[in-house]
């Protein structure tokens, strides 16, 4: 370490860990952003809502554009660069022009001065995927997924690659005072400007994990309140700027467990983060620091793939039991409504699902409770078909039959205490079918990385 290295810092904020679906809270983030931090990141996206913003190409979060509006007008009038990585939900190349559209109104209503915004796509076709299994590439499944084929990825409505730090440090050294992201890992969006500045790579990335849903590596629980991490050549440092949160070291070496099936590596293009060394210090009252990860580069590169695939179109209606016998036989009158669909649709492709909710409407199959007897249950139906008006038509048959059902012993009418009135248009049905990695030479081969304008 050289000597002016010695007691360099940067820190980096962030107030939501997915943009626009839990606004910032603007006390806490006022008082963050008042402290002229080095850097404003937002994630924009998550995998964790399902496939279907993929899918279909949509957003989820109803706040996007008023949190960019927050986030454009504090980091311009205080000349902070703003970070944005999977723009728009789920990273596609739609969601990266509908942030840049919502970055422009938001600069020309406010009349913010010129500025430039980088920004980077991460959709994959999948004739480059299939290119790349005829050339004899390798693509392992993640999860228990088997191996990639073309025809899987065919099936595909869409495709993203995830991205790692180095589309956005590039377009750092282009220039950019606000950066969109395609599809990116969630540490990547902290770590590129971290490790761009020269910090270690280890605590770039740690820091990354640990801030990267803002107020949840704090305690208590309050929402999307602001973080601010701190990182030196030695240490990161974590602090909250809710005035009753605290980044203890409870809190924070919960959030580094957070979201892996593993809690001591956290993997991301081009290495893994080793944490099983990592020592938590609380700092301060309400600060934590942290040392002690290690960084392993990858001997050759692989990019991890999403894909969805689109099962149908999509009907739900909702039953609520509460008679003590049909609350004992609801898998008989499930079975019941099964029957009464199959009879009336013998040769239709559809797909029919029973969440029971009081039973094991969360974890289904993997609910360890068992043999529990509610006084109520309350039963999401869910039907898919190819087109809208089959899945209405199946779905509403099978709330309906609930009203008919036979079980073992009944006696008079079925204990039906509610049901909606109409059987609910929902979003169209999608799983997850690409869930894999890539082979690849170049970090940056799949995120080309562009530049435009922005303000008056």
């Amino acid at each position: 370490m050289t000597t002016a290295q010695q007691g360099r810092t940067m820190r980096i904020m962030i107030s939501t860990g997915h943009l626009g679906t839990a606004p910032s809270s603007p006390e806490s983030f006022h008082a963050g952003i008042d402290t002229r931090p080095d850097y404003l990141i937002a994630d924009g996206g998550s995998s964790d809502p399902g496939p279907v913003y993929l899918g279909e190409n949509v957003t989820l979060g109803h706040f996007i554009r008023e949190e960019l509006e927050l986030f454009l007008t504090a980091s311009r009038r205080r000349g902070i660069p703003l970070v944005i990585g999977s723009a728009g939900d789920a990273g596609t190349n739609h969601g990266v022009d509908e942030t840049i559209r919502h970055l422009r109104e938001i600069a020309s209503e406010h009349r913010i001065p010129r500025f430039r915004i980088g920004y980077f796509y991460s959709e994959v076709p999948a004739a480059r995927i299939k290119t790349a299994l005829a050339a004899g590439a390798h693509m392992p499944g993640l999860g228990g997924f088997p191996d990639l084929t073309a025809a899987e990825a065919d099936r595909a409505s869409r495709i993203v690659a995830v991205a790692g730090v180095h589309p956005y440090m590039k377009l750092l050294d282009m220039g950019a005072d606000v950066i969109v992201g395609g599809r990116s890992g969630d540490v990547a969006i902290t770590a590129a400007p971290c490790i761009r500045a020269g910090y270690p790579e280890a605590l770039a990335y740690h820091m990354g994990k640990m801030i990267e849903c803002a107020s949840l590596v704090a305690e208590p629980f309050m929402g999307k309140e602001t973080i601010i991490g701190t990182i030196s050549d030695s240490d990161i440092r974590i602090t909250p700027y809710h005035p009753d949160q605290r980044c203890t070291v409870a809190s924070a070496a919960a959030h580094s467990m957070y979201e892996r099936a593993s809690p001591y590596f956290e993997h991301a293009l081009g290495g893994t983060l080793d944490m099983r060394d990592c020592r938590y210090e609380q700092f301060d009252a309400r600060t934590c620091r942290i040392t002690g990860a290690q960084w392993v580069a990858d001997a050759k590169l692989r990019v991890k793939l999403e894909g969805a695939r689109k099962v149908g179109e999509r009907y739900m209606g909702i039953v609520g039991l509460r008679d003590p016998h049909m609350v004992r036989h609801v898998d008989d009158a499930i079975a019941w409504c099964r029957s009464a669909v199959a009879k009336r649709f013998p040769d239709t492709r559809y797909e029919l699902h029973f969440h029971v909710f009081g039973r094991n409407g969360v974890l289904a199959d993997l609910e360890p409770v068992r043999g529990a007897t509610p006084h109520e249950l309350c039963l999401v139906v869910e039907g898919l078909a190819d087109n809208a008006p089959l899945a209405h038509k199946l779905t509403d048959l099978a709330v309906r039959m609930f009203f008919l059902a036979r079980v073992p012993g009944a006696k008079g009418s079925s204990g039906l205490a509610a049901t909606t009135k109409e059987t609910m248009r929902s979003s169209p049905g999608y799983v997850w079918n690409v869930n894999h990695t890539m082979p690849i030479d170049d970090p940056m081969e799949l995120f080309p990385v562009h530049m435009t304008e922005a303000g008056v």
